[in-house]
């Protein structure tokens, strides 16, 4: 993409924003920030990367959320589309201030006008030397995933790799049947068909048949599908994170999935761990 358009892009969408600041969903952003490439001012950018920090004691928002986390869709793209409508140039964190590894250029805050925010994206400079940004703690396995991995956790990863407490494999899920009816009945009683964690549900637990894996040993996203006799865990966008290592060593775990970006319709990738020496997960390598 030519920079030009890639401005273009973030003038549209802090107009958009401008104009919707005081109907829900717009009103509960608070923050809006550039990051990437084009913050660091390269000619052609990939894409258009966007941070953006909202309001989440919104009451609206909570009750928004909470339903589109069993339900619906990913919870954000309402934002998303009142901010740039169906456009794949612009690509999203939300809520990752405080979590990510790289630095982001404020365009607009609660209050400003929108020649502010105009002025703050036209005052960043041209490098005709810019390119991809490195990341900290990065293995081959997380290349693409990154951005929704926070650092400490590629750290822990990474860590636990060097170390030889754990193997990382990555590998994309099938888009199989699930098979087991009971493990069907499971995935319907937790969420709607429409949502991305059905979908990620569906692929883990097909994944587990196509290896002879009784969903029964399946410990599916904080929830067993049978008895606590539970070998095998899953989860999806690192959200039981810190239970990884307790679960792979105090309770016998043989493996750990976790589908690292939940879609309804994008590729379903999953990160594969296991303990090699789960003697040191919790109390060691990965406190």
């Amino acid at each position: 993409m030519k920079r030009q358009r890639a401005t273009q892009l973030a003038e549209q969408l802090l107009g958009a924003l401008h104009a919707g600041r005081k109907e829900w969903p717009l009103c509960i952003v608070t923050e809006v920030s550039v990051f990437g490439s084009y913050a660091r001012g390269a000619t052609e950018p990939h894409d258009l990367d966007i941070e953006v920090e909202i309001d989440r004691t919104d009451e609206r928002w909570i009750r928004h959320f909470t339903t589109c986390l069993s339900y619906g869709p990913d919870p954000y793209l309402i934002i998303r589309r009142a901010l740039v409508g169906g456009s794949r140039s612009c690509q999203f964190l939300f809520e990752a201030r405080d979590r990510v590894d790289f630095s982001l250029t404020l365009l607009w805050r609660a209050g400003d006008t929108l020649d502010v925010a105009v002025d703050r994206l036209h005052a960043i400079e041209v490098d005709t030397t810019a390119g991809r940004a490195p990341r900290d703690a990065m293995l081959p396995e997380f290349e693409g995933l990154d951005r929704w991995m926070p650092r400490p956790y590629r750290e822990r990863l990474s860590a636990a790799v060097a170390a030889g407490t754990i193997t990382l494999h990555r590998f994309e899920l099938p888009g199989r049947p699930v098979a087991d009816p009971a493990a069907q009945d499971h995935l319907h009683r937790r969420w709607a068909p429409t949502s991305p964690l059905f979908r990620a549900g569906h692929a883990v637990l097909a994944h587990f048949e196509e290896r002879g894996i009784d969903p029964a040993q399946v410990h599916l996203h904080g929830r067993d599908l049978a008895g606590p006799d539970t070998p095998y865990f899953a989860g999806f966008a690192l959200r039981y994170f810190p239970q990884i290592p307790i679960c792979l060593s105090r309770h016998h775990g043989v493996e750990w999935l976790d589908v690292i970006h939940p879609t309804r319709a994008q590729p379903l990738i999953a990160l594969q761990i296991r303990p090699v020496r789960p003697d040191l997960l919790a109390d060691t390598i990965w406190p």
